[in-house]
C-alpha cells in the first residue's frame, strides 16, 4: 500500500501562466513549498517545532522533472513523502498532477536541512521528529498512482488544502478575508470536479463558475504557516445552481476556522445567463446532497435591513480599476477581489470612525469580520472601473454592522452587495473589546436608514 499522502489541493491561477500559455516553473516551487507545509505536519513538524522549539526546515538542493503542461484554470493535486530522514538531512519527493486528467505534471526531489533558527545554522533533527519523517516515507520509484476523485465522507468531499503564507496575513497578524474567500472559490471548482465538471468542460460549454452568494460564519484566526485543509458538501440541487456548504479547518488541531454558505452556478460567457446543470451533473450531485450531514445553515442577521442600493449617508471607501493579474483565465475578475475591495474599504470606514492606521497601531487595536455575506450582482471583466460606497447599519456594544456597495464607475449601478458583523480586538491579548465611546460617537454619525421598499 502507498505511503504516499495528498499535501496540496489547488488550481493554476490565470496570472501565473508566461508567454507560452502554461504555468510558469516559479509556481511550481511555490507548490512544492505549500506542499512541504502538509508533509511536515503529518510528521509532527507542525506549528510546535516552529513556534516552542524554534526549529524549520531549508531546502538546499532541488531536482525537479517536468513531465505535462499546466493551465490556467486547471486544477491541481500533490502526492508527497519523505525519501529518507536521518541526521540533518531530509529528502522530500513531491509529484503534482493534474486533478482532472490524472496526467503527472512533475516530480521533485528536494534535500533539505534541519535549522535551528535562532543560532541560523543546520542542527541534527530531534530523535522524534526524526522517527515521524520515516513514518512518512516513500519509495520514489512507486508508480504513479494518483486519484484525482477522493472519498467523500457524510457527504463532503476534500476540497482544499493548503498552508497560510506569511503574505496572506494583514496587518492584524492573521489571515485575511480575501484568503479565505478564495479559498472557498477554488473549493467549489474542486467539487465540481467531483461531479464530473471539470475546467474541459467548462471551456466546451463556454461557462464561467460564478457564485450568487457567499455567506462566511469566522470562528477562529489563522496565522502564517498554519496548513488548512477544506471540505465541501452540497445541500440543495436547482435547476441551475447549486447551494453548497464549506468548513475549513487548521489541520494540526482539527479545529473549525470559518463555514461558508454558497449559491454557484455555471453562467455562461456569451452573456446568456446560468446554463442548466448538465443531467449527469445533478444526479451526481443530488445523491451527494442526500449524503450530507452537516449543521443547518446560520439565521440571517436581524436589525435594520440592508438595502437594495445605496442610500444618503453612504460614503465612498474605494476606487480602482480590475487589473489583468485580477482575472481569472475567462477575463473575468476572481471571486478573491471582490472581498480585496471590500477588505480595502472597511479601513477608510474604521478612518471614518475616528479610527485610523495610526490610532490603531498606538492602540495596539485590531479589527476583525465575524459574519460576511457577498450578493455577487453583475461580473466584471479586465479594465472595468469600480468603485465601493459603505455605510454603517447598527452599533452594538461590541460589535458592528455595516455594508459595501461595490458599483460600476461608469454606469453606477450595483456589481456586489455586502453585509458584515465586525469587532474591534485588542491585538496583544486577542481579545474583542467594548467599542471605545469616541469610534461609537463618530460612527453613529455613520449610520445609514435603508429606504422602505416599494
Amino acid at each position: 500500500m502507498s505511503n504516499f499522502r495528498e499535501t496540496y489541493r489547488g488550481s493554476v491561477a490565470a496570472w501565473e501562466c508566461d508567454q507560452y500559455g502554461h504555468m510558469n516553473v516559479q509556481f511550481y516551487t511555490a507548490r512544492i513549498s505549500d506542499a512541504a507545509a502538509s508533509v511536515m505536519l503529518a510528521a509532527g513538524f507542525g506549528q510546535e517545532a516552529f513556534k516552542v522549539r524554534k526549529l524549520g526546515i531549508a531546502a538546499v538542493n532541488a531536482e525537479t522533472r517536468f513531465v505535462a503542461e499546466l493551465h490556467a484554470g486547471d486544477l491541481i493535486r500533490m502526492e508527497s513523502g519523505v525519501a529518507f530522514a536521518e541526521g540533518k538531512k531530509i529528502k522530500f519527493h513531491h509529484r503534482v498532477y493534474n486533478a482532472e486528467t490524472g496526467a503527472l505534471c512533475m516530480q521533485a526531489d528536494v534535500l533539505a536541512l534541519c535549522f535551528d533558527l535562532q543560532a541560523r545554522k543546520s542542527v541534527a533533527l530531534p530523535a522524534d521528529l526524526e522517527e515521524g519523517f520515516k513514518r512518512v516515507q516513500v519509495s520514489v520509484d512507486a508508480p504513479a498512482g494518483q486519484v484525482a476523485i477522493p472519498a467523500t465522507e457524510d457527504g463532503f468531499v476534500p476540497t482544499g488544502r493548503s498552508p497560510v503564507q506569511p503574505w496572506e496575513c494583514d496587518r492584524m497578524g492573521h489571515l485575511n478575508v480575501q484568503f479565505y474567500l478564495s479559498r472557498f472559490a477554488e473549493a467549489e471548482k474542486q467539487l465540481l470536479l467531483a461531479l464530473g465538471y471539470g475546467p474541459r468542460r467548462r471551456r466546451e460549454d463556454k461557462v464561467a463558475v460564478r457564485p450568487s452568494r457567499h455567506r462566511i460564519t469566522f470562528r477562529r484566526e489563522n496565522h502564517e504557516g498554519a496548513v488548512l485543509r477544506l471540505r465541501s458538501g452540497i445541500r440543495a440541487v436547482e435547476a441551475d445552481r447549486l447551494q453548497l456548504y464549506h468548513e475549513l479547518y487548521e489541520a494540526e488541531t482539527n479545529t473549525l476556522s470559518a463555514t461558508c454558505e454558497a449559491t454557484l452556478i455555471l453562467d455562461r460567457l456569451d452573456g446568456g445567463g446560468p446554463l442548466a446543470l448538465p443531467v449527469d451533473v445533478k444526479q451526481a450531485a443530488s445523491a451527494l446532497a442526500a449524503q450530507l450531514r452537516a449543521p443547518e445553515p446560520p439565521k440571517p442577521q436581524v436589525g435594520p435591513p440592508v438595502p437594495t442600493a445605496p442610500v444618503e449617508g453612504m460614503y465612498e471607501t474605494c476606487r480602482g480599476a480590475v487589473d489583468r493579474w485580477e482575472a481569472e483565465e475567462t477575463g473575468r475578475m476572481a471571486t478573491r477581489f471582490y472581498m480585496a475591495r471590500f477588505s480595502e474599504a472597511a479601513g477608510n470606514m474604521l478612518a471614518g470612525g475616528s479610527l485610523t492606521a495610526e490610532e490603531m497601531r498606538s492602540q495596539g487595536l485590531g479589527s476583525a469580520a465575524l459574519d460576511y455575506t457577498i450578493d455577487y450582482l453583475r461580473p466584471l471583466s479586465i479594465g472595468d472601473a469600480y468603485y465601493t460606497r459603505t455605510g454603517i447599519l447598527e452599533l452594538r456594544e461590541k460589535t458592528w454592522r455595516f455594508c459595501h456597495f461595490l458599483l460600476d464607475s461608469n454606469t453606477r449601478q450595483p456589481l456586489a452587495r455586502a453585509e458584515i458583523v465586525a469587532v474591534l480586538f485588542a491585538l496583544k491579548a486577542r481579545k474583542s473589546i467594548v467599542m471605545p465611546e469616541h469610534v461609537r460617537k463618530a460612527f453613529s454619525q455613520r449610520l445609514v436608514t435603508p429606504q422602505p421598499a416599494k
